[in-house]
């Protein structure tokens, strides 16, 4: 697959699964009833489901499998836990959160990449 190619539709399938978790978010908080927790682990799994498919197809051309999933799901989770830290970091660093926020949505996007290319879809 073309690195850039890949790198292109990663970014706008991220920007399409960004959009997905807050439409679903919203709806579940404005329509359902839901808490903003339930609502956010409800988005949360229908935008990593939309991810996962949209970038397995289009982004990295390869089929759908266990074996991805699982490890999409785990290069998901560890950007969950980076992000988390990062904000920690900044946070006990005395920094403000608008600095944790910049350094997560410039790092996790580039981190998750990398996790995919060279992890979730490496080439056996």
């Amino acid at each position: 697959m073309n690195t850039s190619r890949s790198l292109i539709g990663f970014a706008l399938i991220g920007v399409l699964s960004t959009l997905t978790h807050v439409c679903v978010a919203t709806l579940c908080i404005e329509l359902l009833g839901a808490r903003p927790p339930v609502a956010n682990v409800v988005a949360f799994t229908v935008a990593t489901m939309f991810s996962y498919t949209a970038n397995t197809l289009l982004s990295f051309g390869q089929r759908l499998s266990a074996a991805t999933a699982w490890r999409f799901g785990l290069v998901a989770g560890a950007g969950g836990v980076v992000s988390t830290c990062i904000t920690w970091v900044v946070e006990q660093a005395g920094g403000h959160y608008a600095l944790g926020i910049a350094l997560v949505v410039t790092v996790i996007p580039a981190f998750s990449y990398l996790g995919h290319r060279f992890f979730t879809y490496r080439v056996r």
